[in-house]
């Protein structure tokens, strides 16, 4: 096991930004019920019992007699202290020993990303809290752990890139795939295909990902495949994500199918397409540090409704990187789901990467686009090459 050492710098500024003495993680087998915390701060999981606690000057952990030595090897961790009965009773004591006045745990009703505490160790830590006397403030742990899952380093946005690069690959080639007899679970099975030959894996469920509309009457959404053939006159609407590394994409791309008549894309269809696109991008131009993810929402979102279309039913964009949905602030507005402050209205940060996926429903079908962007230090940068037109698609014969 090993610590990403490039993260610690944030964990310890976070800690002193937000007045937090110390930050608690406990688990065990945690393979099985997942810590979501652990794989963004290194190659880590426990097995037995184990606590790792950082403080605004170090890092300690509390383990097993079996894990003591290879803990120890772990650069980044400063002290290492081997429980002989249980890890309540010596964890106990370090958290007498340093007297947190606030407390952070990882739990956190809005972001899932923060919630990785099991009920059964919130149990237990009352026990522990109560041995002690303890008389510090318990806080959630988010705005830590939402800086150090969401501020990117330069080596994690290279591995995001090269799956957003074969992403758009994989989502160009798909006009070529296109018969008068094909059908949404031909193109799902071609790209889980071409992306599974060349070692990618999808960024969010197999059964799931990518997600294939092309019939307006088809529900949109993340709810597996539904075989339908392709429709002339109606748009196809493509979710697609992978995942190589740890790291995944996720992008949508737009195409219309072209009636026996018709050259071009009808003219309603356009507009829906580049009120999208524009939008997308007049939000990309004002992102920058400090901002907040409900004014970015509002940016595209007015320029939608201003074009005299409906405000779309989900948020404008989500953080990527460790998961397809990875968690910490959103750019989104005041709609109920996403109401909570500290989620779309805590200032954004250098590092952080984002999509940008606003939607509009016309006749024809769903028209969104899904843009992946990276914060630099003074604005934002496209991770993916924004789609600029519709794909055009002439169905074949078969011959």
């Amino acid at each position: 096991m090993k610590l990403n050492t490039e993260k610690l710098p944030y964990i310890y500024d976070s800690l002193k930004e937000n007045n937090i003495d110390a930050w608690l993680i406990v688990g065990r087998e945690t393979q099985m019920r997942s810590e979501p915390v652990l794989p963004v701060l290194g190659d880590m999981a426990f097995i037995i019992a184990t606590s790792i606690i950082f403080t605004k000057e170090k890092c300690i952990a509390v383990v097993s007699p079996l894990d003591y030595q290879g803990f120890k090897l772990i650069e980044g961790i400063d002290e290492v202290i081997e429980y002989k009965g249980t890890m309540e009773e010596t964890l106990a004591d370090v958290l007498k020993d340093i007297s947190p006045k606030k407390l952070a745990l990882n739990y956190n009703s809005g972001d899932a990303a923060s919630d990785g505490l099991t009920f059964g160790y919130y149990l237990l830590l009352q026990e522990v809290f109560k041995n002690i006397d303890f008389k510090g403030e318990i806080v959630s742990a988010f705005p830590i752990i939402s800086k150090v899952r969401g501020i990117k380093t330069a080596s994690q946005i290279e591995k995001i890139q090269v799956c957003v690069d074969k992403t758009q690959e994989y989502l160009n080639s798909v006009p070529e795939i296109c018969y008068e007899d094909t059908t949404s679970l031909d193109i799902f099975e071609y790209l889980h295909k071409i992306a599974y030959d060349e070692g990618f894996g999808m960024s969010w469920a197999d059964s799931q990902c990518p997600g294939v509309m092309v019939d307006p009457n088809v529900p949109a959404g993340h709810s597996g495949i539904i075989e339908t053939p392709l429709v002339k006159g109606c748009v196809i609407n493509i979710d697609y994500g992978l995942k190589k590394d740890g790291y995944v994409s996720d992008i949508q791309r737009m195409y219309y199918v072209l009636k026996d008549d018709e050259t071009d894309a009808p003219e309603e269809v356009k507009r829906a397409f580049y009120t999208v696109r524009d939008a997308i991008l007049a939000a990309k131009e004002f992102i920058k540090p400090g901002v907040t993810g409900f004014q970015v929402d509002q940016v595209a979102r007015h320029l939608v409704v201003d074009m005299g279309y409906d405000s779309w039913n989900a948020a404008l964009g989500h953080q990527i990187g460790h998961e397809c949905h990875d968690g910490g602030t959103i750019l989104a507005n005041r709609r109920a789901r996403y109401n909570h402050t500290h989620l779309i209205d805590t200032p954004l940060d250098k590092g952080n990467v984002f999509t940008l996926e606003p939607g509009i429903s016309i006749p024809q079908g769903r028209v969104g686009i899904e843009e992946d962007v990276v914060i630099t230090e003074t604005g934002c940068e496209f991770l993916s090459v924004p789609q600029q037109e519709l794909m055009l698609i002439r169905l074949k014969k078969r011959v």
